[in-house]
């Protein structure tokens, strides 16, 4: 009894020993695959550190800033450019009547001279 008794032990020590084993590969290895992968963050953030200089926020709110003057500006241009549009618009309504007028005035003109000929 006390033979099987150590059999059993022995066979349940080598069993927590495979098992023990594998779990230390398998974490070894998820360890080896995290570091890789920490690793190719790391270089990767760096390389965009490098390519994308981060502004401070100073400079964001100046940015900002600027960004608002501009847009008010464009809004001034845009009213003065629809202004400018509508008075274009009238002076080439004014222009199409002017000449509707002179043609009139030439034709009342060329009636009048014809008329004292006769």
């Amino acid at each position: 009894m006390r033979d099987q008794e150590r059999t059993l032990n022995q066979d349940v020590e080598h069993c927590i020993s495979v098992l023990q084993d594998y779990l230390d590969t398998g974490s070894a290895k998820a360890i080896s695959v995290f570091d890789k992968k920490t690793s190719e963050n790391e270089d990767w953030l760096e390389e965009i550190r490098l390519k994308y200089r981060i502004k401070s926020d100073d400079e964001l709110q100046t940015i900002k800033m600027l960004k608002q003057q501009r847009l008010i500006q464009l809004e001034a241009l845009e009213g003065k450019v629809d202004y400018y549009e509508k008075l274009c618009d009238e002076l080439e309504e004014f222009q199409d009547e002017m000449e509707v007028k002179a043609k009139l005035e030439q034709s009342r003109r060329s009636r009048f001279n014809s008329s004292f000929k006769e």
